[in-house]
């Protein structure tokens, strides 16, 4: 969460301190507004908080509809992810330079399991399953070609979490390895500590 970087602090061209922002909003554009806006219903689990129909005029921003997603963290720094319908926009995922993709980030991989079964109910796999060492994720294709990352994180503590970027193991093999999500979900289901689960060979 954003209050755990509020420590760090930078200088401004006062001299001033000033605390680090916090990510809060990403927002996405499309051609396709109902499609995109249903499919994150469906992968987040949650409607969006505010929705906008097409109005009779438009502002710089060139947005058409409009949905908002309100996701974790507190106020102020509460993370909303957007959705603009915006005339023009192709389908294709483009090849300018930008977003790469989101992460959508759980407390758990029993969260992270449970929503790869939702999705999968719903006829949504991920494109990609990976154990990078520092984390598990699922990458998933929106409709518009965005990618989506489905995350937990791979060890209980924080100090473990950034103790792993010092390690052999992540020095030697950045991106981790691909994994079956089928296998790798139930084996943990059946018993296999998450220790174990996620451990790669140096």
């Amino acid at each position: 969460m954003c209050e755990n970087f509020r420590r760090n602090k930078l200088m401004n061209k006062n001299r001033d301190v000033i605390a680090l922002p916090c990510l809060s909003e990403v927002v996405l554009k499309t051609g396709d507004f109902d499609r995109l806006k249903n499919w994150y219903t469906m992968a987040l689990g949650c409607e969006p908080f505010f929705t906008r129909p097409r109005p009779k005029e438009t502002s710089w921003t060139g947005a058409q509809q409009i949905a908002f997603f309100k996701l974790m963290g507190e106020y102020p720094y509460s993370q909303v992810l957007g959705i603009f319908e915006v005339d023009g926009t192709v389908d294709s995922p483009s090849t300018d330079p930008g977003l790469h993709h989101l992460q959508f980030a759980h407390a758990s991989f029993d969260e992270l399991f449970d929503r790869y079964d939702n999705l999968k109910t719903e006829g949504i796999l991920p494109a990609h399953t990976w154990n990078h060492g520092v984390s598990t994720s699922f990458y998933y294709q929106d409709p518009d070609g965005n990618m989506a990352e489905m995350n937990c994180v791979n060890f209980a503590t924080e100090a473990e979490f950034f103790g792993y970027f010092e390690t052999e193991s992540y020095k030697k093999n950045v991106s981790g390895i691909e994994i079956d999500a089928e296998d790798y979900i139930g084996q943990y289901r059946s018993g296999t500590p998450r220790e174990e689960l996620v451990k790669i060979a140096v």
